[in-house]
Parts: structure tokens; sequence; C-alpha cells
């Protein structure tokens, strides 16, 4: 059963006279059978809060969650899903999403969509990564608060789905510097390509993060495992070499029993608090290295 439902719980604690409590979840919507959710909170306003879900569905809330509006986002380079939602620090929302142009080709650029009013009205869209056919898919955004910068990593096919050899899939790097108003050209940032099938050996997974030294660390999954890269001037020059992180054994495409498709990608994070173990980068994996049916969580 397809039902994925965004909630917010608060736990309250007991104390001689109170019983302990918690919120129940909060079912935002069914309608339009929505999956693969992203959600954020303004920093600079923690009632207002905005998420998305596939295929073209986004939900706002100003009031902590409580309640919601949903609707179907449009934009000028269609809406096809894999919703990524990010916010800048003066609290305007994106909203990142494959393309379905009437004019063009099936996913043929990452389009960034803008809201300044908390997620209920959002700009016709930019675009970055547009190459002709070749398909861009599975981006993610990070948003430098210090620099005004939001970066965006994603994958290229030159045809997606193709079983020829000849065939590859590339890790991308775009950035914006007028809040995503225009977007720098795409540029390649990994060394070892893929396949383009879609599977354990496609670059696949980029989730760029910031360092508190505007660092841009990102990794990805691919034939190699899982592998790491950086950039410490904005994105303009990145390691020589992919640095190799760890195996991911039986790949990072598998099943699960009930669910339609899952995915072992990576996550990366760093911790920019400023305390002990503050530039410590993270980085959140699944695989079945231990059999099909013991699924496990790495970091």
């Amino acid at each position: 059963m397809k039902l994925f439902c965004f909630s917010v719980i608060f736990v309250f604690f007991a104390v001689p006279g109170f019983l302990r409590a918690q919120h129940k979840n909060i079912l935002i919507s069914e309608a339009n059978n929505p999956n693969e959710p992203s959600i954020m909170i303004d920093p600079n306003n923690t009632n207002r809060i905005v998420a998305a879900a596939n295929l073209n569905n986004y939900y706002s809330s100003n009031d902590g969650g409580f309640t919601w509006t949903a609707n179907v986002a449009t934009s000028d380079y269609g809406v096809w899903g894999d919703p990524v939602v990010g916010v800048d620090k003066t609290g305007d929302f994106y909203y990142f999403h494959l393309s379905n142009p009437p004019q063009g080709n099936w996913i043929d650029r990452i389009v960034c969509q803008k809201s300044t009013d908390g997620g209920l009205t959002w700009s016709p869209g930019t675009y970055t990564g547009l190459n002709g056919t070749k398909a861009q898919d599975k981006h993610w955004a990070a948003f430098d608060f210090e620099k005004n910068a939001i970066y965006l990593t994603w994958t290229q096919f030159n045809r997606y789905g193709s079983l020829e050899p000849g065939d590859s899939s590339n890790i991308l790097f775009s950035r914006s510097l007028d809040g995503g108003m225009t977007w720098s050209s795409a540029k390649r940032i990994n060394q070892v390509a893929g396949d383009c099938i879609d599977d354990d050996n496609t670059v696949e997974g980029a989730v760029p993060c910031i360092g508190p030294n505007n660092e841009i660390y990102v990794s990805w999954a691919g034939p190699e495992g899982i592998v790491f890269d950086k950039s410490l001037d904005r994105g303009d020059t990145w390691l020589k070499e992919d640095i190799f992180v760890t195996e991911m054994p039986g790949g990072w495409a598998y099943s699960i029993p009930e669910i339609q498709r899952a995915n072992g990608l990576p996550v990366t994070a760093c911790d920019v608090s400023g305390g002990e173990h503050s530039g410590t980068i993270y980085i959140n994996w699944s695989d079945q290295r231990n059999g099909e049916d013991d699924t496990d969580i790495w970091l």
C-alpha cells in the first residue's frame, strides 16, 4: 500500500501531577498517490513548513505542521517527480524536480521553482543541466547560508535505461548565487562513470552538504561502491580522483517485500555546530551485505 504520511511529533516528559503524552501523526494528504516525500522548515519561523511528494504534489503549513494546504505543482518545464525542497537563509523555499517540458525531451533538465510566501505560490521555474537529449535525474541541493549560494548535484544519463556499453552516467554539479534565478554551466565531478541502466553500476545518489568553512562535500554510489569528492572553492575545482569510502556488497538497488522499489543510496552530512565534532563528515547508506532478508543501515 503506497500511503505516506508526514508527521510532526512532540514528546512531553512526565513530571509529578502530569501524564506523558504525544501528538498523533498528522495525515497531510492521500491524493495523487504521494511518495518520495521531501520536507523543510523555515529557519526564521519554524511554524512555516513546506513539503513535496511525487509526482507533482506540494504542501504548506503555517502552524508548525498541525494543518496543511495541499496543491498540485505546475511549471513552464513540466513536473516529473523526484521532489527536493530547500530553504535559504531569508526563508524563501525552493522546489527542485525533474522536467517533462512541452517543448523538449522527457527529464532533460533539473527545474528549480521558488516561493517567497511560504510555499503558497511558486515561480514558473528556472533550470540547469539541459544537454540535448541526455537525461538529468536524481538531484539534491545544499544551501550555504553564509555565501547565499545553492549547490546542486545529480546524475546525467547519456541514454536513460540503455544497455549499450558506450552509454554512461556521470555526476554533475551546478550552483546559483542569485537565489535560483540563474545557474552555472553543469560540470562533471566524478572520475569513474557508470552505466545507464539505473541499477547498481549506475552512478547515483549524489547528495551535497556544506562544511563549517564553506566546503562542499558529496558522495555517491556506483560501480566502485561509495565514493566521495569535495570542493574548497565553491565548486570551481574538485579532487583529481574520487576517494573510495566503502564497498556496497549486493549493490545499491535491492528489493524489500511490499515496497515497489528500494535503494541504499548514500546521504552526506557535515557537523557545522562549532562544537567538539564540528567538521566531521557523515555518510549514511543501506545495503544487503548480510542477506536479502537482512537489510542494514550503516554510518
